[in-house]
């Protein structure tokens, strides 16, 4: 009768330790990769609504060729609404569409800039029953600077397109809440008007 020895043999502790250890660094670049995939499909999205409106603003300043370049530079007034109102509008308190004024080239550039560069949800009367928002509304809006800077350089309208991306740099306050840096206003593109 011959005897077997029986060896069995399998993983010791360590190896498995060092097995698990790799699988959770593997496990954590993943996770790494999916919250920058995520970072970056918010960015394009703020970057696509900002460059809408920013057509937008150049279409309504084609369609309106008697403003002039400063009239388009001018500051809007923001807490309150545009008045006369040149287009178009539903207002929800009545249910009802309302006709929009007829404006002078002036008017219609006042009022398309506050378009442009104005919230609904920013008036100071603002009521969220209303349901009135434009695409405005959903950008976030740099620390410094509006969503749509305008300045006039040597008879030109220069448009520059601000929003805050993701990974723009945070710092937290007092009462150790997250928020976007000053310094960080996220991207910045700039686009030459000529009149």
């Amino acid at each position: 009768m011959s005897l077997m020895l029986n060896r069995e043999q399998g993983a010791s502790l360590i190896e498995v330790m060092v097995a698990l250890l790799i699988f959770t660094v593997g496990l954590l670049g993943l996770a790494a990769m999916q919250l920058t995939s995520l970072q970056s499909v918010a960015d394009s999205g703020q970057r696509s609504q900002s460059v809408w409106l920013l057509q937008d603003f150049v279409e309504r300043m084609r369609a309106n060729p008697a403003g002039t370049p400063a009239q388009y530079a001018a500051a809007a007034n923001c807490a309150a609404l545009p008045n006369p109102m040149c287009a178009d509008y539903f207002n929800p308190n009545t249910n009802t569409k309302v006709n929009g004024s007829q404006c002078s080239a002036t008017q219609m550039a006042a009022f398309d800039v506050w378009e442009a560069r104005c919230s609904y949800t920013g008036v100071a009367n603002f009521n969220p029953n209303d349901a009135r928002f434009n695409s405005r509304d959903y950008i976030t809006v740099p620390a410094q600077g509006a969503l749509i800077d305008t300045t006039v350089v040597g008879g030109d309208l220069v448009l520059s397109i601000n929003w805050a991306n993701r990974s723009a740099t945070t710092t937290t306050d007092i009462n150790n809440n997250r928020v976007l840096s000053a310094t960080s206003d996220g991207s910045t593109s700039d686009v030459r008007i000529l009149r």
